[in-house]
C-alpha cells in the first residue's frame, strides 16, 4: 500500500505515480490525497483547509450566528478529518477486494470532496426551498441558534455548560430536573421545546436565569450522579478534555514514551476492538531514523499477488456485505449510508414510530443519512420483533446501534446474545460516551463531544464569551 498527498502531477514527475508503481505490482493499493482533486480549475491551488471551506460554502453556513453579516471562519479542521476518514474507508474497502481477487486499485479523495461528508442539511434544504417554496419557506438554521435543546448556559460561578437534549423526553426531563417543571402547566409552554418564537425566547431567558442559581459543580453533580436523562457537559479546552474521566476510561488518550521529550499523552485509536485492540505503536521517528533498516529489507520484498484469491472484480467493493442499522439520528445512520455507497446492503431497522430525525424539523436530512438503505420497522419489545431481528442477524455481517448500556440486552440484541447466533458478526456500538465507564449511563448528542474535546472553545476565538451582565 502507498499513500501520498502531493499536488497533481508531482508523482508523475518523480516516477512514483500509480501507473508506474502498479505495473510491477498489480496488487498495489495506492491512495492519493489532494486538496482539490486530481483535475479541474482548482487542482493546483494550495491545499489549504480554509480555502476549501470558503470555496464550498462552509463558512457561509455560519452566517447569522452573531450580530454581523457574512461568513465565519471555520476553525475546526473538518475537511482534513473527513479526508483522512475517507481515505481509511477507501483503503479498507480496496484491501477487502484485494483479499478476494488479488487485484489492487487506486483510491482517491480530496479535502474538497470529503468536506461534503458533513453537508447533509444546507444543500438539501436549498433544493427543497427552490422546488417546494410553499412548504419550505425558510432555512431552519436561519431562525436563530442555539435552540432551547442545545442551549449553552452560564452558571452562578461564571462557568459554562453545553446542554444537548434534542430528544423530547430528555428535554422534559431536563426541565423537571432543574426545577422548572411547572412551566408545562402553561398552555404556551406545554409542547416545549417546540414553541412560537416569542414563547421560545421567554423560556430561554427563564432557563438562563435558573442556571445562574447554582455553581458548575452543583449542576454537574445533579446531571452525573442524581439523574440519568440530561445531556450536559462543561466547556473544556482540548487539553482539559484529555483528562475527562470517560476519555481516560475508554483509552481515547494513551501515554507514549518519547525519547526527546519524555512521557507524552496522545490521542489513541479511533475505535475500540474487543478481541484485537489497537494502540499507539511507539513515538514518531526522527527523519531518516529507519532508512537503513528499510533498505536492508528490500532484498526480501516479494509480491503477494499469488497469495490472494482469484475471483473477478466485484461491481462495488462491499457488495458482499450486509449491515443491520439500528442506530438513530445522524452518526450511526450516516456511517451505514457511507457503507451503502460502497455497495453494502444496508437494512435500516426503526421503531414503528420512525426515527427521531424524521420527526424533527430538520427531518429532511434523512435523505442523506438514510440514503442507500432498505427500511423496515420492528418492535423489539415484542417476542415477534426479537425473533425477526435474530433471523436477520444470522445472515448479517455487521450490526450498528447507539442504545445506552443495558437497553440492547433488554430487547435481545446484546453482543453476547447475538454472538451465540452469529459468531462472525461485527458488532458496532456508536453511542455517546462508550459501553462502560463512569459516564456510560448518560445520554449524549452532537454538541457534547464538542464541549468535552475543545471544539467549541476552539471555534469561539478570543473574547467571544460575553461578560455575565451582558448575556441575558
Amino acid at each position: 500500500m502507498v499513500i501520498e498527498s502531493f499536488r497533481p502531477g508531482t508523482t508523475q514527475r518523480l516516477g512514483i505515480d500509480y501507473e508506474t508503481l502498479s505495473a510491477d505490482r498489480p496488487d498495489l493499493v495506492y491512495c492519493s490525497l489532494t486538496g482539490w482533486g486530481p483535475k479541474g480549475p482548482y487542482a493546483h491551488y494550495k491545499p489549504y483547509e480554509g480555502a476549501v471551506a470558503a470555496k464550498v460554502g462552509r463558512m457561509m453556513v455560519f452566517s447569522g450566528q452573531s450580530n454581523r453579516e457574512g461568513p465565519y471562519y471555520a476553525a475546526v479542521q473538518t475537511a482534513t478529518h473527513a479526508a483522512n476518514m475517507g481515505a481509511v474507508r477507501g483503503i479498507i474497502a480496496a484491501l477487502h477486494v484485494r483479499d478476494k481477487t488479488g487485484q489492487g486499485q487506486k483510491v482517491e479523495t480530496s479535502l474538497m470532496q470529503a468536506i461534503n461528508l458533513y453537508e447533509f442539511i444546507d444543500l438539501v434544504f436549498w433544493q427543497m426551498m427552490v422546488r417546494f417554496p410553499d412548504v419550505f419557506t425558510e432555512h431552519p438554521w436561519l431562525r436563530g441558534y442555539p435552540t432551547l435543546a442545545y442551549l449553552p448556559v452560564r452558571t452562578k460561578d461564571g462557568q459554562w455548560i453545553q446542554m444537548a437534549n434534542t430528544v423530547q423526553r430528555l428535554f422534559v426531563a431536563m426541565i423537571h430536573d432543574i426545577g422548572l417543571g411547572h412551566i408545562f402547566e402553561e398552555a404556551r409552554f406545554e409542547k416545549a421545546p417546540v414553541l412560537l418564537p416569542d414563547d421560545r425566547e421567554e423560556l430561554r431567558v427563564i432557563m438562563l436565569e435558573r442556571f445562574q442559581e447554582k455553581t458548575l459543580d452543583e449542576w454537574m453533580d445533579l446531571f452525573i450522579n442524581k439523574t440519568r436523562d440530561v445531556a450536559a457537559e462543561p466547556y473544556r479546552t482540548a487539553e482539559e478534555g484529555m483528562t475527562h474521566s470517560q476519555i481516560l476510561h475508554n483509552g481515547h488518550v494513551q501515554d507514549v514514551q518519547d525519547p526527546r521529550v519524555g512521557m507524552m499523552r496522545q490521542l489513541g485509536p479511533i475505535s475500540l476492538m474487543s478481541d484485537t485492540p489497537g494502540k499507539i505503536q511507539g513515538p514518531a521517528p526522527d527523519p531518516g531514523q529507519h532508512t537503513q533498516e528499510v533498505l536492508d529489507g528490500l532484498s526480501n520484498a516479494q509480491s503477494k499477488t499469488n497469495g490472494y484469491g482469484s475471483a473477478e472484480l466485484p461491481r462495488f467493493p462491499l457488495e458482499d456485505v450486509t449491515v443491520l442499522d439500528l442506530a438513530t439520528v445522524i452518526a450511526g445512520p450516516l456511517g451505514c449510508s457511507l457503507l451503502g455507497e460502497m455497495g453494502a446492503r444496508v437494512i435500516r431497522i426503526e421503531t414503528p414510530e420512525g426515527d427521531l430525525l424524521r420527526r424533527m424539523s430538520m427531518g429532511v436530512t434523512a435523505n442523506k443519512t438514510m440514503a442507500a438503505s432498505e427500511g423496515m420497522c420492528l418492535d423489539l419489545s415484542t417476542t415477534e420483533g426479537q425473533k425477526i431481528i435474530h433471523e436477520l442477524v444470522a445472515k448479517a455481517d455487521i450490526l450498528v446501534h447507539n442504545m445506552r448500556p443495558g437497553a440492547p440486552e433488554r430487547v435481545g440484541i446484546g453482543y453476547d446474545q447475538l454472538r451465540e447466533i452469529n459468531p462472525k458478526l461485527v458488532y458496532v456500538y456508536a453511542g455517546g460516551y462508550g459501553p462502560t465507564g463512569p459516564h456510560s449511563h448518560r445520554p449524549s448528542m452532537h454538541p457534547i463531544p464538542g464541549a468535552v474535546c475543545g471544539g467549541v472553545v476552539t471555534q469561539m476565538g478570543a473574547g467571544a464569551i460575553p461578560p455575565a451582565d451582558q448575556y441575558l
